[in-house]
């Protein structure tokens, strides 16, 4: 599997039952690109269109990725220990909802939205998992490698999505800038990517095993 596969089919089940009770109980708000987004205690949100980066507090690094319909601010619920950032990589709609209105939304309401979050909150812990093994590869390249497979969907359906190729890796990855650059320019060289002002903009044939 791989994070295309994932989250298209994420997109394609039938877990959508409580959106038109968050969007009527909460409040919406729509950010830009690199807004900051800070939990308010006794709050959850949800976010309808775009998606967040999420890291640990103080750190540049990149951890995850936070896409529709993925509640933020239910882990600080859960364990107040916990302290991550979140940042909009793409515009974002979020619907603010109070710790209560969660709770008579999914908690204390029919076996179905109980179905609905349960799988809402493994398939975040998927998502987590395949980062995981994404960037914990042999090499560097065979970290680099998959990257560039999920950064060239985020392209194709985040219209707008201004990061470079080499950013989005170093972002996420604790490879040098230099040894990014030097993979990338030598996959470009041997007509295996596209790139253009700093994008990937396609894949044009199976990339190689090892670099």
């Amino acid at each position: 599997m791989n994070f295309a596969e994932l989250h298209s089919y994420y997109n394609s089940l039938d877990i959508h039952g409580h959106v038109a009770d968050v969007i009527a109980k909460g409040t919406r708000s729509d950010y830009p690109v690199s807004h900051a987004l800070v939990p308010e205690p006794g709050f959850v949100y949800f976010i309808i269109e775009g998606s967040l980066a999420i890291s640990v507090a103080d750190s540049e690094l990149i951890i995850g990725n936070i896409v529709e319909h993925l509640p933020v601010g239910l882990m600080e619920r859960y364990c107040p220990l916990a302290k991550f950032e979140y940042m909009s990589m793409t515009p974002v709609t979020v619907i603010k909802l109070s710790w209560d209105d969660f709770d008579e939304i999914f908690i204390n309401a029919t076996p179905e939205r109980v179905t609905e979050l349960v799988t809402i909150l493994i398939y975040m812990t998927v998502f987590s998992l395949d980062l995981h093994f994404e960037r914990k590869q042999v090499t560097s390249y065979q970290t680099i490698k998959p990257m560039l497979f999920r950064y060239l969907y985020r392209q194709q359906t985040h219209q707008g999505e201004r990061e470079g190729v080499a950013a989005f890796i170093m972002r996420r990855t604790t490879l040098s800038r230099t040894h990014v650059f030097r993979v990338l320019a030598d996959l470009k060289e041997g007509g295996y990517i596209t790139v253009e002002k700093g994008k990937l903009v396609s894949i044009n044939k199976t990339l190689p095993e090892d670099y």
